[in-house]
């Protein structure tokens, strides 16, 4: 575990000094680049659920940075939900549920 978070947080500057991606498909393919997204689980469940359904009108969705919902809130960026799921694909399988209590929005728990 140590050397896969060594290794996330030494390309945590390479996300912030991207600018933003067009599509969301575009956005987990950058993610996979850098090593976050890691398997094809987490990648399709990325494509499948669309940062923008969640994002302001006004911002840029598909840049990998925190972005403000209201209400002194934010999403969090898409690096963090991509190293969440891959930390948890091993435990949920198909018909079991996770209750997602403040992981930045119900981006993470769709």
């Amino acid at each position: 575990m140590r050397d896969t978070s060594q290794h996330l947080l030494f390309n945590l500057q390479q996300f912030w000094a991207e600018g933003s991606l067009e599509k969301n498909n575009a956005l987990v393919e950058y993610l996979k680049q850098y090593g976050v997204v890691r398997t094809d689980k987490v990648a399709e469940v990325m494509e499948t659920i669309d940062r923008a359904l969640f994002v302001p009108e006004g911002f840029t969705p598909y840049t990998d940075s925190p972005m403000p919902i209201g209400y002194n809130a934010t999403i969090s960026a898409p690096h963090m939900h991509a190293t969440c799921l891959e930390l948890l694909k091993d435990y949920l399988q198909p018909g079991m549920h996770a209750l997602d209590v403040g992981s930045g929005l119900l981006l993470l728990t769709a």
